[in-house]
């Protein structure tokens, strides 16, 4: 039945919400966003038609309720919900309260929902379809009776009623499965309101290979072709690109087909993805279907120029789809990278540090984000920070764009992924795509000190001068009250500045406009510096061109980004570096003890350890949720628990003091 869209409920956040925006506005369709209390000044919140307050707390007390979504969504005469990725993409109980509250659900029905939703359901049903299957069992933490014993390793958990890789455990041994199996729980208990979870076999060396489809309710289903979504880190993807390259023709053919016939079967209404992983003989097994548009739709827009959003918005107005199969072609290749709020060299972990300054990539380039300039990224419920896209002739074009947008990006205050990613696509087996799902975690320690002798080859004097210039010599030329100076009249020149502090004392002199000579222990330099753009510096020393991106440090100094790495300089000839209490005083400890600090912000979720409790290097003191995923923070040292500062529920913040331990 045909009903014209006129307002739509968008039931998530971020930059999904902001791409559903993009495609409704384009039909003259208006839209409704709902926020969390902590994000009324979102973008997302300002660029929607109207907006909702869904209150403060948790997810399950505003993103994950179903009963606040469809009060929204009456209250404010919205005839669609469109749920976006995530969050109650998946809920079949969400699909079933839209048709009873008379409410379209773009997305399939329920009872596809229902089906999909429980993977080991979905597994069956794709096996009697003659469809390979890695077929698993359920298991529940603390109750396994011996049967860890009887299981085959390595294992792979994941959620039962969730995807995207949340919660996603590898098993190696069966001494190991409880743990990892209560880990598993938590997590997907947290993000998808189900704390149910299967495992089966882990199969090494393999690619994750998706289909994206679309069914509407005319009798027509397509598929748009593959995604490559292989290189991932803690089974999260990081790139993703389309089509996938070197896929011989006759799998690529085997694995549309079997999408299709599971669209088919289920009688499939709007965007889906089916995925799998594929051997390198060729062999191929079918994972999950996520029936709902994916983090990685974009690269699939990209080559064959169709926009996906639109599409489901079509088939939700009971349109049918605005192409046929034969009008699918592909055009060249794309490829999307995610920069993410997370430390690589902490295994990832997130970092919930607000963004404090950022610069994105110019033109020809797609961005997906919600970062603008009177309002950061949301840290509190996802740690994605921006999609970056680009598109060539071929997946070499692609990726030499993406290297050109990486180098444009920056974004300071949170770590992120952002030097990873650049070292990543500039290896020679992922040029060459020589990978598999395993191949970040295999080659991160390598590919991490790689990173660390980039960074310890970034001159240090370019660094100095931009700082210098920064600091002293564009006060002097603009003439400042000399009392904002403190001690220039004492100087004559020579100042001292630290770098992460390693101090270097300089002196500079014959100075001419920008233009100065740096004398850096027994080396001398010719320097100019120009402020090429907001926040931006162009340092020339001895001729060679340097682009140095600067923003203000949050606790002392300024944050220097010189070819993606951050420093902090610091230099105590300047008042403004030293901000009293912001600074933090060191917690003062008896020699025999020892302050374990939080490492990120986030909650307290378990405390493993008690008051004087003997415990060993490396053993797993407590664990701190933050964004969705669980840090664990171990003992630096053998040692015994002297006291406990948080517990089960505290809210915490990076260097804040978890466990003070003493001398055994």
């Amino acid at each position: 039945m045909m009903q014209r869209l006129e307002k739509i409920l968008i039931a998530n956040r971020g930059e999904i919400a902001l791409r559903i925006i993009r495609a409704a506005r384009s039909m003259h369709i208006s839209t409704v966003a709902v926020y969390s209390e902590e994000e009324a000044g979102a973008l997302h919140v300002r660029q929607a038609d109207e907006s909702v307050s869904l209150g403060a707390g948790s997810l399950n007390d505003t993103y994950l309720n179903i009963e606040k979504m469809i009060q929204v969504a009456v209250q404010t005469g919205a005839q669609a919900i469109h749920p976006g990725y995530g969050f109650l993409s998946e809920d079949y109980r969400f699909a079933e309260a839209c048709a009873e509250a008379g409410i379209i659900f773009i997305g399939p029905d329920a009872e596809v929902l229902k089906l999909m939703g429980n993977k080991m359901e979905a597994k069956q049903f794709a096996q009697k379809l003659g469809i390979s299957v890695l077929l698993g069992q359920m298991l529940i933490a603390g109750e396994l009776n011996g049967e860890a014993k009887t299981l085959e390793y390595p294992l792979l958990i994941k959620a039962s009623h969730g995807g995207g890789g949340k919660g996603m455990q590898i098993v190696g041994s069966a001494e190991e499965l409880n743990e990892k199996l209560t880990q598993a729980s938590r997590a997907a208990a947290n993000y998808f309101g189900n704390g149910e979870v299967y495992v089966e076999p882990y199969v090494e060396k393999a690619r994750h290979i998706e289909v994206q489809i679309l069914g509407d309710g005319h009798g027509n289903l397509v598929h748009l072709f593959e995604r490559d979504c292989t290189l991932q880190r803690n089974h999260q993807k990081i790139v993703e690109e389309a089509p996938a390259a070197n896929l011989p023709a006759s799998v690529q053919k085997k694995l549309l087909d079997a999408a299709l016939l599971l669209g088919k079967e289920t009688n499939y209404s709007g965007a889906g993805t089916v995925e799998f992983l594929v051997e390198p003989d060729g062999r191929f097994w079918f994972m999950e279907m996520n029936p709902r548009i994916q983090v990685e739709h974009p690269v699939t827009e990209e080559v064959t120029g169709i926009d996906i959003v639109r599409e489901q918005l079509r088939i939700a107005s009971g349109e049918p789809l605005s192409f046929r199969q034969s009008d699918v072609s592909l055009k060249g290749h794309a490829i999307e990278v995610r920069i993410y709020r997370e430390d690589p060299e902490k295994a990832f972990a997130p970092s919930s540090a607000p963004v404090n300054f950022y610069r994105l990539p110019g033109n020809g380039v797609r961005l997906e984000t919600d970062l603008d300039g009177d309002n950061e990224a949301g840290s509190q419920f996802d740690p994605l920070i921006a999609k970056i896209i680009t598109s060539g002739e071929s997946r070499s074009d692609a990726l030499a764009k993406m290297g050109l947008a990486l180098k444009e990006l920056s974004v300071h205050g949170p770590k992120t992924n952002l030097l990873y990613l650049k070292h990543l696509l500039n290896e020679t087996s992922v040029v060459n795509n020589e990978i598999h799902t395993a191949f970040i975690g295999e080659q991160l320690q390598e590919h991490l000190d790689g990173l660390q002798k980039s960074r310890e080859n970034v001159s240090r004097e370019v660094l100095l001068a931009a700082y210098l210039h920064l600091g002293f010599l564009r006060k002097q030329n603009e003439a400042v009250d000399t009392w904002e100076q403190v001690g220039f009249n004492r100087l004559k020149n020579e100042v001292e500045i630290s770098i992460d502090e390693q101090v270097f004392p300089l002196a500079f002199h014959s100075r001419k406009g920008n233009s100065f000579q740096l004398q850096v222990g027994d080396k001398s330099f010719t320097v100019s510096v120009k402020e090429t753009d907001t926040q931006c510096l162009t340092v020339s020393l001895d001729g060679m061109n340097h682009g140095i991106f600067w923003s203000n440090h949050p606790v002392a100094g300024k944050w220097l980004d010189s070819d993606g790495f951050h420093f902090q300089l610091t230099s105590p000839d300047l008042l403004e570096d030293y901000h009293g209490e912001a600074a933090g005083e060191e917690q003062e400890t008896a020699e025999d003890e020892a302050v374990v600090r939080s490492p990120l912000h986030g909650k307290i979720i378990d405390i493993q350890v008690k008051h004087k409790q003997t415990i060993k290097k490396g053993e797993v003191l407590l664990v701190i949720e933050s964004m969705k995923s669980e840090n664990h923070v171990t003992s630096p040292r053998a040692a015994k628990v002297k006291s406990i500062a948080v517990e089960v529920g505290s809210q915490v913040t990076d260097e804040m003091p978890l466990i003070i331990l003493e001398d055994i």
